[in-house]
């Protein structure tokens, strides 16, 4: 197997609903196939949601690293499963290990302001620079522990930017300005 770290892929919360261009590759499956202990899992976390799609994905969690895992030959060989979810007005995506241990959840959220606290560090950190409407929210879950992330694009003239941060408003990445397309 060949190993390769995939930290993007923690960090955008294996999201093919947002973030398809950084999902590696993800295969739809028949709720047959998902492991019970996913069913449950998702049944006990989220009681008001229905299923809508189910994926596997052929990454695999060691420690904190994640690796791709390129020799997968069935159903059997995949340990995580992303699971979109639907109910109370909003859908999400949740990742799930093969044990039921949810992993993450990304949430794209239209129209709303981030936290006070990531508003002020972006307006401190980018002056003169516009947060736009669609706000992503990442979880991830470690020791049943969650960790919130926002991903914002930033825009000044015709200038953006995307901007990942902590609940806090630390700023997780170094963005690099582009040039918005006419």
């Amino acid at each position: 197997m060949r190993k390769v770290v995939v930290f993007s892929l923690v960090l955008l919360g294996l999201s093919a609903q947002g973030f398809a261009q950084d999902v590696i590759y993800s295969e739809k499956i028949k709720k047959e196939d998902v492991p019970a202990a996913i069913i449950e899992s998702v049944a006990q976390d989220y009681p008001d949601f229905t299923i809508e799609e189910m994926a596997a994905i052929p990454v695999e969690y060691v420690e904190s690293d994640v690796y791709v895992n390129r020799d997968i030959k069935s159903i059997d060989d995949y340990d995580t499963f992303e699971i979109t979810l639907e109910g109370k007005g909003k859908e999400f995506t949740a990742t799930y290990d093969r044990s039921g241990n949810l992993i993450s959840t990304n949430e794209h959220l239209k129209n709303i302001a981030p936290p006070a606290a990531v508003r002020s560090a972006i307006a401190k950190a980018y002056p003169g620079w516009t947060i736009k409407k669609d706000v992503y929210n990442m979880s991830s879950y470690e020791n049943g522990k969650a960790r919130q992330r926002y991903r914002m694009e930033l825009t000044k003239g015709d200038e953006k930017m995307h901007v990942y941060t902590n609940a806090k408003g630390k700023i997780l990445n170094k963005p690099k300005m582009k040039k918005m397309h006419q």
